[in-house]
């Protein structure tokens, strides 16, 4: 492809660089998980600045073609692998099963750690603004090295030691059931909202998507016997990666308005 150039006509450079990677993409010539040419080298293939050349990687970027690796460049995204969310907001009896299917997902990376509550956080914990655990999981769909899902949970009422804990419950556990493991309390109830909005910088980082694209975002609260809240969960997927359930294994009967 050396010493090739941009057809002629009056769309900006980049843009006409930016349409040949994308058909390059489109017919296989860089095929999922490809590294693609850095702007070097489109700069020398196109006869082009390096300038023009970062703008047209940066487009295919946006477009969601490709996705940074730090250390290695941009690589052309895999098919988004489609996952089923629950739809409803509601209050149930806890059920045994994911909320995605059991087996569904990998364990990309896991990290333990303790902070003060956000208020969005300590408002259904009713933790005031004291110290609780996180445990914060990112996961992939099998034999797909592209995280699709963050998981953020946040517990309280839990001594110095749970750091252990929540690091080695039973990964074939799914949570929240798991959370009864860890804490040694029992879940009887479940309440859960699922909406969309725009990604924060942490969820565009992980998923490799432009800051401000669209996320599905589920909030959990499980509570005890007693009603008092053991866990706040909160799920993030990339909009492009899932599709919204209506029909979730949960009673339609019990919807649940906060």
């Amino acid at each position: 492809m050396a010493g090739t150039t941009p057809p002629a006509g009056t769309t900006p450079l980049y843009a006409q660089i930016t349409a040949d990677l994308r058909d390059k993409i489109k017919d296989g010539t860089y095929g999922p998980g490809a590294l693609l040419p850095g702007r070097k080298e489109i700069a020398a293939r196109y006869g082009v600045s390096t300038i023009t050349a970062q703008n047209a990687l940066a487009q295919l970027s946006r477009e969601g073609y490709a996705r940074a690796i730090k250390g290695r460049g941009l690589i052309v995204r895999r098919k988004p692998t489609r996952l089923t969310v629950p739809g409803w907001l509601y209050a149930t009896p806890t059920a045994d099963g994911s909320f995605l299917g059991g087996g569904m997902l990998d364990l990309h990376q896991l990290d333990v750690y303790q902070e003060v509550a956000p208020g969005h956080i300590a408002a259904p914990l009713g933790s005031g603004d004291g110290l609780v655990w996180v445990r914060r999981a990112i996961h992939s769909a099998p034999a797909d090295p592209e995280p699709v899902q963050i998981h953020h949970s946040w517990l309280t009422g839990l001594g110095d030691d749970a750091a252990t804990a929540l690091a080695a419950h039973n990964p074939a556990l799914p949570w929240p059931g798991a959370v009864q493991q860890v804490t040694g309390r029992t879940i009887t109830t479940v309440q859960q909202h699922t909406q969309a909005r725009a990604a924060n910088a942490f969820e565009a980082g992980t998923f490799g998507i432009r800051d401000g694209a669209a996320v599905l975002v589920s909030h959990l609260t499980t509570y005890d016997h007693a009603h008092q809240p053991i866990e706040h969960s909160r799920y993030a997927w990339p909009a492009d990666a899932v599709q919204i359930s209506t029909q979730y294994g949960y009673p339609a009967s019990l919807p649940h308005q906060p």
